[in-house]
């Protein structure tokens, strides 16, 4: 967006917990814009406890920024949210605005998405908004649920997995600017994690690090096994919230077999419309189950696949 000539920031939302947390990533990504006519920004990094240089509006958010009450954190947020806005009414530019993990600002508050909506709503053509997260059930929830302030506001895009050719070119020139030599490992990890983007990203971290460690034996191996004992317990947690019925549906799944068709349901004694509700509930919760282009239920995570193969 900044090489289309428009002004542009991301604001990490990742693991807030309080709104003055909320105002104070708001603050220190607003002070990468143009200083704003309002000062808003500089004064209420200052009352946040936003380190600011001096060179211009260059902000740092502190390590862990005392955090002011509640009604001054909401004063700090609605007069942050308006700077685009009034950048736009001095050049008629246009500010792109990412709002990266915002499903977490609902653990700050369960009412802020309201707060938000309330100021940038207004904003019209002078700011465009992407919202963007790595949890969809609670993303769909935000924009897709009726009660929700976002409900309708935003076009839905869910970003398909990485193009594994490129994936791979990517992942080796990393390897090949520190000298590494992983044979065929890219190769192995992609065809398992198909170009899932966060897990592409872990086995390739893992496999840079047993690079870098000397490991000669199998690194793709042990990257994979280090990837699984990282995720283990999230899969366990997953997998001891279920009932019996999803656990069929998911290890069908997994096998590449019909979840709901006559062969699982005579061999575990299960009618099929009972299998049936169980698909349908994994797919409405959309975390680890999603249909591809032909309707066909797949798992989200190819880590959680390996773990229930290896069960």
């Amino acid at each position: 967006m900044r090489e289309a000539g428009h002004r542009a920031v991301r604001v990490d939302f990742s693991r807030v917990a309080t709104i003055g947390d909320v105002a104070a990533r708001v603050a220190a990504a607003y002070g990468e814009l143009p200083t704003d006519p309002g000062r808003s920004v500089r004064r209420w990094a200052a009352r946040l406890e936003v380190g600011a240089s001096l060179g211009g509006i260059g902000l740092r958010a502190a390590a862990r920024p005392s955090q002011p009450a509640a009604d001054e954190a909401r004063a700090a947020l609605l007069q942050l949210l308006d700077v685009p806005r009034a950048l736009h009414d001095v050049d008629a530019g246009l500010t792109v605005v990412c709002f990266d993990e915002f499903q977490d600002i609902l653990v700050a508050d369960e009412a802020i998405d309201g707060l938000m909506r309330s100021v940038i709503q207004h904003h019209g053509n002078a700011v465009a908004y992407v919202f963007a997260g790595s949890q969809p059930s609670l993303m769909h929830a935000l924009f897709s649920e009726h009660e929700r302030p976002f409900y309708g506001q935003a076009r839905p895009l869910e970003l398909p997995n990485l193009p594994i050719a490129e994936a791979a070119h990517d992942i080796e020139a990393i390897l090949a600017a520190d000298g590494f030599e992983p044979g065929d490992a890219v190769d192995r990890l992609l065809a398992l994690s198909d170009g899932h983007p966060q897990r592409t990203i872990l086995l390739a971290h893992h496999l840079y690090d047993l690079l870098a460690r000397g490991a000669d034996s199998d690194p793709a191996a042990g990257a994979l096994e280090l990837a699984l004992a990282e995720t283990r317990d999230t899969h366990q947690a997953f997998w001891d919230g279920l009932d019996r019925n999803e656990r069929l549906v998911l290890l069908a799944i997994g096998d590449g077999q019909a979840p709901t068709g006559s062969i699982i349901a005579g061999e575990h004694r299960v009618a099929r419309s009972t299998l049936q509700e169980a698909l349908q509930r994994l797919l409405a919760d959309r975390r680890h189950v999603q249909r591809d282009e032909e309707g066909r239920p797949y798992l989200l995570d190819p880590l959680f696949a390996e773990w229930l193969r290896r069960r």
